[in-house]
Formats: structure tokens, sequence, C-alpha cells
């Protein structure tokens, strides 16, 4: 069966993808969707990220990303805190554990990029990054 459906090449590779991510997280006892979350906060200013941020981004269910924080709570690396600006919303902040661990999970997404494109040539690589941000419209 030939597939030349965007939509399904797309979901193909995201699942493909999660295939080769996972094993490599395996170690770090996180999920590829875990370490998303990780890498998002990593990446955002100390204590801004509400839930609804991370919904958002990533167009995430909030019962799945109230799912997640749960286990990335449970394993020690955020925590929720208050909103001081909203009382209603609350803040996911990465603990002192996720902040000594940032420098070799920040590796990891390096060594998973290259597992994920290693059938890809360095020109298709930023080929298809265009192509998907383009796709995505950002």
């Amino acid at each position: 069966m030939n597939v030349n459906k965007v939509a399904i090449l797309v979901k193909k590779a995201a699942l493909e993808a999660e295939k080769v991510q996972n094993p490599i997280l395996q170690s770090y006892d996180l999920t590829v969707s875990q370490y998303k979350i990780l890498k998002y906060l990593y990446n955002a200013p100390k204590d801004s990220v509400r839930l609804v941020d991370l919904e958002v981004f990533y167009s995430m269910t909030h019962p799945a990303t109230i799912d997640i924080l749960k286990l990335l709570e449970r394993k020690g690396f955020t925590r929720r805190i208050a909103n001081p600006e909203d009382g209603r919303s609350r803040i996911v902040s990465l603990t002192e554990k996720a902040y000594q661990m940032q420098s070799e999970l920040e590796n990891l997404g390096d060594v998973m990029e290259e597992a994920v494109t290693k059938n890809l040539t360095a020109k298709e690589r930023k080929d298809l990054v265009r192509l998907l941000q383009k796709m995505l419209g950002i």
C-alpha cells in the first residue's frame, strides 16, 4: 500500500519517533510526553508556565496535561504552585532535582533528534523542519 497522504505520514512519523525516543528516555524513567514538558519548562523563564500554556503549546487536553504533571511530580521533577497573579490558576515549577539534571536531559534531545532523523541528510532535516513549521503556521 502506497501511502501519500500528509496527515497519515505525519502521524506515522510521530509514532515512529516515539518508538525511537522511548528507549533512550527509559533509563531516566521518562516518557516522550514527560520529556517534552520538562524541555518546555527548561526553556521558559523560571516559574512562569501555567498549565494552560502547556496545553496550548502541545495541543493537549487538560486531563492529559494533568496526568503527565502528576507523574512528573511523583518522580520529583515538577511541582504546581499558586499563581500569584491569578489564584484560580497554577504555575508549573521545576524542582531542584530537575535543575540538577537539566544539562544531561537537554543533551538527550540532541541524541533523540539524531536517532529520529538518521536517514536524512542535514539539508533534508533542515527542509523537513521548514516544511513542518510552514504546515503548522509557525
